[in-house]
């Protein structure tokens, strides 16, 4: 029998106030070419290469700020060219309300390089890579 997850992907939800802004923010501020917007801006879903991310609309920002998901790269080398490119976009444009960590981190306890981001609706992505790769 063939492992029934083989073929899948995990697509977090995060909570927001207002979806529709959200994935708007997450297509000029990150880059996610993909965009739909659903219910009157209610329910959004953005995609970027593999990861994709839904929004539903909670009006608790407590929610938000205790929600986090972690994506792993591939590579060191891509962590690096992503973190660049958001950093570059975080300084051109203040990135403001939400927030990118300056630079990665080594983490050596469990071999990671990391960085984080938190989106305008207090949401925490965290992306990592194999210090090996």
């Amino acid at each position: 029998m063939s492992e029934p997850l083989a073929a899948s992907h995990t697509a977090p939800k995060f909570a927001a106030a207002n979806p529709g802004a959200l994935a708007n923010w997450y297509e000029a501020m990150l880059g996610f070419p993909h965009k739909a917007i659903f219910e009157d801006g209610a329910y959004a879903i953005v995609r970027r290469g593999d990861l994709t991310l839904h929004f539903w609309q909670c009006r608790d920002r407590k929610i938000a700020e205790n929600t986090a998901c972690y994506t792993e790269l591939r590579s060191v080398s891509d962590l690096n060219a992503l973190h660049a490119e958001w950093f570059a976009r975080a300084q051109q444009s203040g990135f403001h309300p939400g927030r990118i960590e300056p630079e990665p981190q080594d983490q050596t306890g469990h071999g990671m390089r990391e960085f984080h981001v938190w989106d305008p609706a207090g949401n925490l992505i965290g992306f990592g890579a194999n210090l090996e790769t």
